[in-house]
């Protein structure tokens, strides 16, 4: 049993709340630390999730932490999930709360599609009333997403450290009280843009969480995108490059330009393997909300059946080509 431990503060991240407990346990070594917590010399809690929790709670006492409540309240399971269909969502979360290695690799994250943060950051005004309010700061678990480069409560630019995280050094802790460096608040003025994008990717993370399928995304970014005239109404073709230079005009040099390409675009519309982050890229473009994205219509349109409907009826497929503003050769595809 566990003499002490740290009860997490409000939008703290489970790696700060180790952090914690290794400095307020008077360990120098953050291998010993994590044996006490992990029970082994292997086991650590990622930065964005949370290890072994299970072999955690039984050294602490029955009821004082829930490992629903630490994955939900202090890892980053919420965000990376919230596009997962059902299965997916379940089995994701036993990997989570059973530290299985996989379960990032389950997730999708990597540094390849760019679904992983690497700089631990904070928020200057958010330190100093963590101080006044706690006597410490901590890593708050909002600051550390993807593309995230506002404070949401304070609409104040987010300040870069140098600690770099990555899982070369999982093992290793960065207490928030030696390097967060009190900075000035920036003072540049926060763009629109950035400010609706970093708002909705705050409330991907902290809106409540259900295992209902939310992959429906999917028809929700199509029936958007084909109201735009960025896809065919039969959707055989998406227009990338009327999408890339929206997407250009509206972040500018706030979102790498890497991120707005045509690959991301397919794999955001296409692949099971979901980057969050570009779904929510393209949902500020399109007006769309969370409750939007995770909403799929009452009724989508198959334009196709009403094209093999017309075709019959006797209409032309050159007529048919111009109502619906594609090409006759695609209409004679789908009537045929």
């Amino acid at each position: 049993m566990i003499g002490f431990f740290p009860a997490p503060y409000p939008d703290e991240l489970w790696y700060s709340v180790i952090c914690r407990y290794h400095i307020h346990s008077g360990n120098s070594c953050a291998k010993h630390t994590l044996r006490q917590l992990y029970g082994d010399n292997f086991s650590a809690p990622s930065l964005m999730l949370c290890g072994s929790v299970n072999t955690l709670l039984t050294q602490l006492p029955q009821g004082f932490l829930s490992a629903k409540n630490i994955v939900m309240q202090h890892t980053f399971y919420p965000y990376y999930a919230r596009f997962f269909p059902t299965q997916r969502k379940r089995s994701t979360y036993a990997y989570v709360v059973n530290g299985n290695p996989l379960a990032v690799h389950r997730m999708g994250i990597s540094q390849a599609n760019g679904n992983h943060c690497s700089v631990m950051r904070y928020c200057p005004v958010c330190c100093q009333e963590d101080l006044q309010l706690y006597g410490e700061p901590y890593w708050h678990r909002s600051h550390q997403l993807p593309d995230m480069q506002i404070c949401t409560k304070h609409c104040c630019w987010l300040v870069d450290t140098d600690v770099i995280y990555d899982t070369a050094r999982q093992q290793e802790l960065f207490p928030a009280t030696f390097t967060m460096q009190l900075a000035k608040k920036p003072t540049a003025p926060v763009p629109g843009c950035l400010l609706a994008l970093n708002l909705l990717l705050q409330d991907t993370l902290d809106s409540g969480f259900d295992y209902k399928d939310g992959s429906v995304y999917h028809t929700v970014l199509d029936c958007a995108l084909r109201s735009r005239g960025w896809r065919s109404l039969t959707g055989g073709r998406t227009y990338t490059a009327k999408i890339e230079t929206a997407l250009l005009d509206l972040y500018g040099s706030y979102v790498p330009t890497a991120d707005i390409s045509t690959k991301q675009l397919h794999a955001t519309l296409c692949s099971k393997s979901v980057a969050p982050r570009y779904v929510l890229q393209l949902a500020v473009l399109l007006g769309l909300s969370l409750h939007d994205l995770l909403h799929a219509p009452d009724a989508v349109p198959d334009f196709r059946v009403e094209m093999k409907a017309m075709y019959q009826s006797g209409a032309s497929m050159y007529h048919i080509a111009q109502l619906y503003g594609t090409d006759a050769k695609t209409v004679a595809r789908w009537v045929k």
